[in-house]
């Protein structure tokens, strides 16, 4: 082998060494995690006992999470979990998935103390990779109503000179204004924004329209019964866009009403620049990227065009290696 083969050979590499040393993070999306409460589906009685799940899932395999659970310990009493431990009112959660898994579920065991609502919800949570790499810190909430077991009765007694009835019957809240009794809600409220249209118990669809500095919306609602279950899904924190919350009501019998909720943030200034800019140019990689665009497609678009680049200079250089490997042939030639 010739030393200009040998040269030639050597650049080859080299050129081709730099083209494989592409940023190959490009297509690797920001992971994220999420966290979704699963309360009981039936309602919750004094002194019953009854078990809490929450899930953990991310776009990666998740190594390990931790998080607090914060609840009220004056409606419900905390009695056991395999992840948790504490007591008063908050409780400290550490696990891992049993195999690699991007999902895991934990379990708590409560107890009802009294009649209410007790918030249960998950603060300070942080979802890692099996390499402790942070994934995610999400939240999330939950509403647990607690009704009495109790029941109210009352007595009619009716005598006559020849025969005494006696009949005993259970009281029951006569609906008012033509709202039921049960397995509605009665109220509905956002501490940011206003409903529209305006709440209305047999009305299961609303919109809220919130400025881009908001950035958490917490809704409440208000069963027509003690007894009835109430379950909220979704998070409190807003993120630019639609974001998609449900109330789902339950009675006694299982009958179930929900409501959703469609809080839209509004996008800043700076949101929008960004978005104008990003269709203008899609290669402009240092436009910042809005939550809602899809991260991955943009990464593999720099990618390509950085391979493009790269493999546009490896044919010059070809072309360059090889005018100047035949000038030297030529040259040695007329030395000769």
């Amino acid at each position: 082998m010739t030393t200009k083969t040998k040269l030639v050979k050597r650049i080859f590499s080299s050129l081709l060494t730099a083209a494989l040393a592409v940023p190959m993070t490009a297509l690797t999306a920001h992971a994220t995690g999420e966290a979704f409460f699963y309360p009981p589906k039936n309602p919750v009685m004094t002194d019953q006992q009854f078990e809490v799940s929450v899930t953990f899932s991310a776009d990666s395999e998740i190594g390990s999470v931790q998080a607090n659970i914060a609840y009220d310990d004056s409606v419900i009493e905390f009695v056991s979990s395999d992840n948790a431990s504490g007591g008063g009112g908050v409780l400290t959660v550490n696990g891992f998935p049993d195999t690699p898994s991007s999902e895991v579920d934990f379990s708590f065991t409560f107890k009802g103390l009294s009649a209410g609502n007790a918030n249960i919800s998950l603060q300070s949570c942080q979802i890692y990779s099996p390499d402790s790499e942070l994934i995610g810190s999400p939240t999330a909430y939950c509403v647990i109503t607690v009704g009495s077991d109790k029941v109210e009765t009352k007595t009619e007694t009716e005598t006559t000179t020849t025969t005494e009835k006696t009949t005993t019957t259970t009281t029951k809240t006569a609906p008012s204004n033509g709202i039921p009794d049960k397995g509605v809600l009665t109220a509905l409220t956002v501490d940011n924004g206003e409903l529209s249209p305006a709440f209305a118990y047999n009305v299961y669809n609303y919109t809220v329209n919130v400025d881009n500095s908001v950035t958490n919306v917490e809704i409440e609602g208000t069963t027509a019964s003690p007894s009835d279950y109430i379950w909220y899904t979704g998070t409190s924190e807003c993120q630019v866009g639609e974001n998609v919350r449900t109330i789902t009501v339950t009675d006694v019998d299982g009958n179930a009403a929900t409501y959703t909720v469609t809080i839209i943030r509004a996008a800043g200034g700076d949101e929008q620049q960004t978005r104008t800019a990003q269709k203008k140019d899609s290669s402009d990689t240092s436009s910042a990227v809005s939550k809602n665009a899809n991260v991955m497609d943009q990464y593999k678009k720099m990618l390509n065009t950085a391979l493009a680049i790269v493999l546009i200079v490896l044919v010059i250089a070809l072309v360059v290696i090889i005018i100047w490997i035949r000038g030297k042939i030529k040259g040695g030639k007329k030395d000769k």
